[in-house]
């Protein structure tokens, strides 16, 4: 009985692993990411104020951070590495990036 509860409480353990890759050692949050982006984004507040995509690109080693207008049909990414060097740069319009 006692293996029983060992093995029901390191499931329980697992189960509430975080996912949450915002933090790992060595790379910057994704909050201090879209900061950085943020500054360097001329045309924040307005009219690209709305952030539609944050996601951490591991085989290339940054944050992609994506700012649109309020119909997401214009918009502007950034290129964030680990270290919080802006790599690079482009503009959205529609569903194409360039």
């Amino acid at each position: 009985m006692r293996y029983w509860a060992f093995l029901l409480g390191f499931l329980l353990l697992a189960a509430c692993e975080s996912t949450d890759d915002t933090y790992v050692p060595g790379r910057i949050a994704k909050e201090t990411a879209v900061a950085i982006a943020m500054q360097a984004n001329k045309q924040y507040p307005y009219p690209l104020s709305k952030v539609t995509r944050v996601a951490w690109r591991p085989e290339q080693g940054y944050w992609a951070i994506d700012f649109k207008d309020e119909d997401e049909d214009y918009g502007k990414f950034y290129l964030v590495n680990g270290k919080g060097k802006i790599v690079g740069e482009g503009t959205i319009q529609g569903d194409h990036y360039y």
